[in-house]
């Protein structure tokens, strides 16, 4: 991506323009499919929350975040078990939903950028308001999981990585982590 290229990243419901939103494409139906259908709405209840990157009047990318929990059921926490409470199975978390980069612009590092922007923000906002969360994850399709993996997620299911069979799999990336990769 040329470092002179500049996006201004708006919250979903405030953008609100149905032609725009229609215009987007990923190149994945699944993702086409929510963020037409469906992301306005859960952004303007508040279920989820939807930023886009636009560029000269078309949304060249989005993600959608939601507070969450992440509950470990096995004996073997990736991220470690808590010191004080070594019986936890239920994490604080924040889930990346649905993150997508237009057709048109793939492979410029936009999507990197964005990873970057929206990893960075989450440091940011617990510094600042105390939120607190051990991990971010997402569920990343197959076809996708080289580019989560050089970005420091890792695979919750150790036997999820290069699984053939699978169309998705959880990733994750722990607190700890993004203070190494990501400045702010």
């Amino acid at each position: 991506m040329k470092s002179n290229t500049t996006f201004e990243i708006i919250r979903l419901s405030k953008l609100a323009d149905d032609k725009l939103i229609k215009s987007f494409d990923c190149g994945d139906s699944r993702l086409n499919d929510y963020f037409i259908n469906e992301a306005l709405n859960l952004d303007e209840e508040n279920f989820l929350a939807t930023n886009v990157y636009m560029q000269k009047d078309s949304i060249k990318g989005f993600y959608t975040t939601s507070a969450s929990t992440l509950t470990i059921t096995n004996q073997i926490h990736p991220f470690g078990p808590p010191i004080s409470r070594e019986t936890m199975t239920e994490f604080a978390a924040i889930k990346i939903q649905y993150f997508a980069v237009d057709l048109s612009i793939q492979n410029s590092g936009l999507g990197k950028a964005m990873m970057f922007h929206l990893l960075s923000n989450l440091l940011v906002a617990d510094l600042l308001y105390s939120i607190g969360f051990k991990v971010v994850y997402l569920e990343a399709l197959s076809e996708a999981t080289d580019f989560y993996t050089a970005l420091g997620f890792s695979y919750l299911n150790p036997w999820e990585e290069n699984n053939p069979i699978l169309k998705s799999s959880l990733m994750f990336i722990n607190y700890d982590d993004l203070i190494n990769y990501y400045y702010f």
